[in-house]
């Protein structure tokens, strides 16, 4: 059984204008899995991921991270932070020295940690995202999609456990959205814990373990993606599409042209392979 990294109870978060953005919210969140956060705008996701990083502090509840009750002193927060990273929506709000390198090296600086480590974390980093090709370049120069890269770069770079990326492929198209997402499988590989924000329905189904549902500052639902996805009253009280690949398969069990006693595909691929085995089958009579 994986154990548990965030064990959150009864959290609510008020901001000082007084929105309520946070209500009473328990969690738990495994080890070594790959957790897709679903919900509208103003659903809370960005508030409960700050509080992950100890960057809010809850107004009421607690939140345990490895057994162990936040603490917010110095201290305690530089530890929280070494081990629970957070790549931000916009990387223009995390991108801020001259170039790529000095970038990407400035966490890992901060941990004091000898040069010689300093450089095989940075290389490793720019490894895992491809940036290493323009490492010299002035950040404001970077397009959209290095920019995010970069900015997820410097957080690999600390070697944290956990990561945390709110909406990592939102303005970017298909092709730089899959480069990211490929960059992420990668990484979790190595044992570490992603945890994604994102209004794509079908990228959260396709490649996450686990998906939980926001709306109005609660949880709605979480568990695997099937799981998720069959409950029709949650997707349509938090406004959410079913996925495409989902609703495709469902139609076609509803037209008798797959058993309904098909394990349910999670990506195009796993669709595409009941497909074309029911042709088969067919094409014998």
């Amino acid at each position: 059984m994986q154990p548990s990294l965030f064990d959150i109870k009864h959290l609510s978060h008020c901001y000082a204008d007084g929105s309520i953005a946070l209500k009473n919210l328990s969690l738990t969140i495994k080890q070594g899995k790959k957790i897709a956060l679903l919900g509208n705008n103003g659903a809370g996701k960005s508030t409960l991921f700050l509080h992950l990083n100890g960057i809010l502090q809850p107004t009421s509840g607690t939140i345990r991270f490895k057994g162990k009750e936040l603490a917010y002193d110095r201290k305690s927060l530089l530890s929280l932070r070494k081990q629970v990273g957070i790549v931000f929506q916009d990387p223009d709000s995390q991108l801020f020295s001259a170039n790529v390198l000095q970038d990407i090296s400035f966490g890992p600086q901060n941990l004091g940690l000898s040069k010689e480590e300093v450089l095989r974390k940075v290389e490793w980093a720019m490894e895992q995202t491809e940036t290493a090709t323009f490492k010299d370049k002035p950040t404001h120069f970077l397009s959209l999609g290095q920019k995010k890269r970069v900015a997820i770069a410097g957080v690999l770079a600390m070697d944290p456990e956990v990561i945390i990326l709110d909406e990592p492929t939102a303005g970017l198209d298909s092709y730089f959205s899959k480069q990211i997402m490929n960059v992420l499988d990668h990484i979790q590989k190595q044992e570490k814990t992603i945890i994604l924000s994102t209004h794509d329905v079908n990228l959260a189904y396709g490649w996450a373990d686990e998906i939980i549902v926001m709306h109005d500052g609660e949880i709605l639902c979480q568990g695997n993606p099937v799981t998720v996805f069959e409950q029709d009253e949650f997707i349509k009280k938090a406004h959410l599409d079913k996925p495409w690949v989902l609703e495709t398969f469902q139609f076609l069990i509803q037209e008798n042209l797959l058993s309904s006693s098909s394990t349910i595909p999670q990506t195009k691929d796993e669709l595409f392979q009941k497909i074309r085995g029911n042709m088969k089958v067919f094409s014998n009579y």
